[in-house]
């Protein structure tokens, strides 16, 4: 994937332009909301300076953006298990309330989104799902928290 930059001149200053270029994806706009998406790599590394946001790989902020979460703050004491996966994925969380749960593949496709009511604990079947890396997220709207985690799944 290469990423365009665009150098200005005198004292070495940098203009980063979110774009990317591949083989494969696309783009969908839906009112004032675009999502870009590319097929097949993983997150390799992101950096954010200010306010820009360089990734290389995989464009996770395009996938919380999407899902309203950008602005939220880390979301611990959670527990996957197994990772990698087979059949059954859990889930325990830290305390009982209402989360949501998102699962993408690599190319930016929600392939699942869920809820869990009150409770601490859920359990995924992902055994029609192919081998491959997904991106999980858990959310909990109230405290405006969120966790994202890479799920292998074999």
């Amino acid at each position: 994937m290469l990423v365009g930059l665009s150098l200005l001149t005198g004292y070495g200053q940098v203009d980063i332009k979110k774009s990317g270029l591949s083989s494969g994806g696309g783009s969908a706009t839906v009112g004032n909301m675009q999502v870009i998406y590319t097929v097949g790599e993983v997150a390799v590394q992101e950096n954010t300076q200010g306010n820009d946001h360089l990734s290389e790989g995989f464009i996770g902020t395009d996938i919380l953006t999407a899902v309203d979460i950008e602005d939220y703050t880390e979301l611990n004491g959670i527990a996957i298990y197994p990772n990698p996966v087979d059949t059954y994925l859990q889930i325990e969380l830290p305390v009982e309330q209402d989360y949501e749960i998102y699962l993408f593949d690599l190319n930016g496709k929600q392939i699942l989104q869920t809820g869990i009511d009150g409770n601490r604990y859920k359990q995924l079947n992902l055994s029609d799902l192919k081998t491959a890396v997904y991106m999980l997220i858990v959310v909990d709207r109230k405290n405006q928290k969120r966790k994202i985690i890479k799920i292998q799944k074999q």
